[in-house]
């Protein structure tokens, strides 16, 4: 087994993660293993993943930011529901200002909410919910860096003594193969439930099911809002809701978010063209194309596109050439980039990786179309909504 001083630091590829976590965190205690993910770098995004280890072979807390008041403040408000009813709201509020001020450290809130009513098991349960909703996005970032930094003070901070972390991995494993399921339903977790009047009525639910599914769906909110306001896993969520879709009491529409993002394509074949329109347009985006590279940076700076797949092979100018012009203008820099191309070389993978640009295969069947449009939805749901949500997090 390696040391603690062989395991300070490692990297990583998308799939290595959690085997490298499980290995690190048997020789790792009292601290973070941070995480900083090379599609975020390459954005030149700030934010990275914390993971805060207070016994070996543990884990205690995940986020955006080390554990503080205000981090279990987030957690508590976010997972548990009596923190925003009225018997606890005046006390939440107490609790902020104390933590705006500094007066007040997280084992004080802690003991607070145990003398309110809050169980420590609602607590665990909602760090542990935490810990797999992290995951999930960590897992979708990909590839990256992580390096342990000690903190002495952690584990008297942090109020609940942590998960074996290899149970942790397996239910994150579990769940991604869930949402892998879900997804042909559920593309994302931004859509729109919108109720059909005539299935809900011709259903014959029970009266309180059927009050309970348009009270959740009358406020239009896309479903990550619906699971945020019933306090909810959004991995449960999303089953509930694929169940309703299935059962054609319902339908999924693009948000107005979505339907405002333009994503664009650069590839010399019309057919491409004509397919990428297809498979994204029904997923609810803006879809620019363009088919001559020598021409593209004109079009980007018009279209403003929040995406951009490019293909790789070119005439006059290659897709790799393409994204050293387009890194090179201070305004395009920041857009992120998908390597597009029908050749699964290993050779093109590891350039679109060092190029700062993820990489994708053209369906090369018909059966595959169905697949590249779920990769294409996941994305740009990553690419493009994912670092916005980390800076509000």
């Amino acid at each position: 087994m390696q040391t603690l001083e062989q395991t300070q630091q490692f990297s990583f590829q998308a799939q290595e993660l959690s085997s490298k976590l499980l290995e690190c965190t048997l020789a790792s205690s009292n601290g973070y293993w941070t995480l900083q993910f090379s599609r975020l770098a390459s954005r030149k995004e700030t934010a990275c993943g914390y993971l805060g280890i207070t016994h070996a072979g543990t884990i205690g807390y995940s986020g955006y930011r080390p554990w503080s008041s205000h981090e279990l403040l987030q957690v508590a408000k976010r997972y548990i529901l009596q923190t925003r009813q009225d018997p606890l709201k005046a006390h939440v509020a107490r609790w902020q200002s104390a933590v705006k001020e500094q007066q007040i450290n997280p084992r004080a809130i802690y003991e607070h909410m145990l003398t309110l009513g809050i169980d420590p098991e609602q607590i665990q349960a909602a760090l542990r919910l935490k810990l797999l909703n992290d995951f999930d996005s960590f897992v979708s970032f990909g590839a990256g860096e992580a390096q342990f930094v000690p903190d002495p003070q952690l584990q008297e901070e942090l109020p609940i003594p942590g998960f074996p972390i290899a149970e942790i991995l397996q239910a994150v494993q579990d769940r991604q193969i869930l949402w892998q399921q879900l997804r042909p339903i559920i593309p994302s977790m931004q859509m729109l439930p919108v109720l059909d009047p005539d299935a809900i009525a011709a259903a014959n639910l029970p009266q309180v099911q059927h009050q309970w599914i348009e009270k959740v769906v009358k406020h239009e909110r896309p479903l990550s809002k619906i699971a945020i306001g019933l306090a909810k896993d959004p991995l449960e969520v999303a089953r509930l809701f694929s169940k309703w879709v299935q059962a054609k009491l319902l339908r999924l529409e693009p948000l107005q978010q979505t339907q405002s993002t333009t994503v664009m394509i650069i590839d010399d074949s019309p057919l491409v063209l004509k397919q990428f329109h297809s498979l994204v347009g029904a997923l609810g985006y803006r879809v620019e194309v363009c088919q001559q590279a020598e021409t593209a940076l004109e079009k980007i700076a018009q279209a403003k596109p929040s995406i951009i797949f490019i293909d790789i092979n070119m005439p006059g100018l290659t897709g790799f050439e393409l994204v050293k012009e387009i890194r090179q203008q201070p305004h395009l820099a920041g857009i992120p980039l998908v390597i597009l191309t029908g050749e699964q070389k290993l050779s093109n993978k590891w350039r679109a990786q060092w190029s700062g640009c993820e990489f994708l295969t053209k369906p090369l069947a018909a059966a595959e179309i169905n697949q590249f449009q779920l990769q294409l939805q996941e994305l740009i749901h990553t690419l493009v909504f994912s670092p916005s949500l980390i800076a509000g997090a």
